[in-house]
């Protein structure tokens, strides 16, 4: 980055600046169910959601003369993988999806939307209500596991755990 270059201030964003909740908006939204669409339909139901994240690179600039204090301008916002947990079901969707193009040493990339649902306050259909939706770019699975076997655990649930790198992901509607 050089000296010259100029960074944006918030009065010059393109998008809505960010706004303070009010009321009945600041209470936290209970974490129920969540899924994943892919072509508009559901393909699984998780219990866990880990991971996402996004984060901003920063580069730091000493300025002579100001010994108090340095600055620094904004660089590279990256995204985290996200990461799915689910008791193990008949499906061999993910896994399939894992080895599409191993031989190729390709991955067959997906745009999906993770949806969250709580139980619908009102008691009208359906059974629940959609609270959030984030839309995935150009997803594509970098691990895929299924928790230890054992005949010593048979009370356990076995958990299918699918890991996810994508490009970037946008609230929905």
């Amino acid at each position: 980055m050089g000296l010259l270059q100029k960074t944006s201030t918030i009065s010059s964003l393109t998008a809505a600046p960010p706004t303070p909740l009010s009321g009945l908006d600041e209470f936290p939204i209970p974490a129920y169910q969540f899924s994943i669409e892919i072509d508009r339909k559901i393909v699984a139901l998780f219990q866990t959601v880990s991971g996402m994240s996004i984060s901003r690179e920063v580069e730091p600039l000493k300025v002579g003369g100001e010994n108090n204090f340095g600055r620094e301008f904004p660089g590279h916002i990256s995204y985290g993988h996200i990461t799915f947990g689910v008791g193990l079901s008949s499906s061999d969707f993910f896994h399939r999806w894992m080895t599409v193009g191993e031989y190729e040493g390709t991955a067959l990339g997906k745009d999906f939307t993770l949806v969250q649902r709580r139980p619908n306050p009102d008691g009208d259909s359906p059974i629940f209500a959609i609270v959030k939706r984030w839309n995935f770019v150009n997803a594509f699975p970098v691990s895929w596991k299924v928790s230890d076997l054992s005949l010593d655990d048979s009370q356990k649930i076995v958990i299918e755990t699918l890991e996810l790198s994508f490009d970037y992901f946008t609230l929905g509607t």
